[in-house]
C-alpha cells in the first residue's frame, strides 16, 4: 500500500530585497517575547523549557494557519514573528 506524503508548507518573508525567513511553515520564528508571554498565559511558566517553547510554538502556528484567510491575519503574523507590518509573504507548498 502506498502512503500519500502531505504536502509541506512554506513561507518566505521579505522586507525589501532582505530575506527575513525562508523556510518550513511549521518552524516558523516566534518571538521571544511573545513565547514567554504565552507560556505563563497557558502553563503559568515564566522560564520555559524546551516541551513548553515547543508547545507555544504549535499552538500559536496552528492559529495563525486556521487565520490565513482572515483580514486580521497579517496584523497577528507580525506580533507573532515581530516582523516589520511592512514585509511580504509568500507562500508555496512541496
Amino acid at each position: 500500500m502506498l502512503l500519500k506524503r502531505k504536502k509541506k508548507r512554506y513561507i518566505k518573508v521579505t522586507l525589501d530585497t532582505d530575506v527575513l525567513y525562508d523556510g518550513l511553515w511549521d518552524n516558523l520564528p516566534i518571538a521571544e517575547d511573545i513565547i514567554i508571554q504565552k507560556s505563563i498565559e497557558f502553563f503559568n511558566d515564566k522560564e520555559p523549557c524546551a516541551i513548553h517553547r515547543g508547545a507555544v510554538q504549535i499552538r500559536l502556528i496552528a492559529e495563525l494557519d486556521n487565520m490565513l484567510s482572515d483580514p486580521q491575519f497579517k496584523d497577528l503574523f507580525c506580533a507573532y514573528t515581530g516582523f516589520s507590518g511592512q514585509c511580504e509573504l509568500s507562500f508555496s507548498q512541496q
